[in-house]
């Protein structure tokens, strides 16, 4: 029997299904999976238009990044998706979700965020006993705003086969005008992780 759980009024839905409780694919953002192919969820036209350049800076041909926007999304603003590189079948191996706060938002403001934050890793501590949780950890953005008024705060969770859960509130000062304040939710794979430190 599939139990669905709601975290958060919609922000993230999961799949626990008894027999794999700890198996990371049972984690959906707007319906995607760790495991997934892209290719069942968009054509492979909105794919190519939406692969990103943001990462050119680190090693290449690893991975591809993309940022998906759709009107079918319920819960996000967007998705970011990271793919192998070359992999024509576009499988995901690491998916995020990104919320913008907003008086006409499901989360309003940074402290809101905060508390959202911790009812979210509350429920990941429920339901992935052996899960290792780093966190709340706050971290300055010292090149971006060398005033050092913004900020994120993450929430990192440990999980099986190699990947992890971060959950993250990002205060961008008033100051800072090409950024805006979100929630930040991924399902990362250790590789994606190490490649992007």
């Amino acid at each position: 029997m599939i139990k669905k759980f709601l975290i958060f009024a919609f922000l993230l839905t999961i799949n626990i299904e008894k027999s794999i409780a700890n198996d990371i694919r049972d984690f959906e953002i707007e319906g995607m999976s760790i495991g997934d192919s892209l290719l069942d969820h968009f054509t492979k036209k909105k794919i190519t238009t939406s692969i990103v350049n943001w990462y050119d800076r680190l090693e290449k041909n690893k991975f591809t990044a993309l940022a998906l926007e759709s009107d079918k999304f319920k819960q996000y603003d967007f998705v970011d998706i990271f793919t192998k590189y070359g992999d024509e079948s576009y499988k995901i191996v690491t998916i995020a979700g990104v919320m913008y706060f907003g008086n006409d938002k499901e989360i309003k403001d940074i402290n809101n965020c905060y508390k959202k934050q911790i009812i979210i890793a509350d429920e990941i501590k429920s339901m992935f006993k052996k899960s290792k949780q780093i966190g709340p950890v706050k971290t300055i953005f010292k090149n971006a705003d060398p005033t050092g008024k913004s900020s994120y705060t993450d929430i990192y969770f440990s999980l099986a086969d190699n990947y992890h859960v971060a959950i993250s509130c990002y205060d961008w000062s008033d100051h800072i005008k090409n950024k805006a304040d979100h929630l930040y939710m991924t399902i990362r794979s250790t590789k994606v992780d190490r490649w992007l430190n």
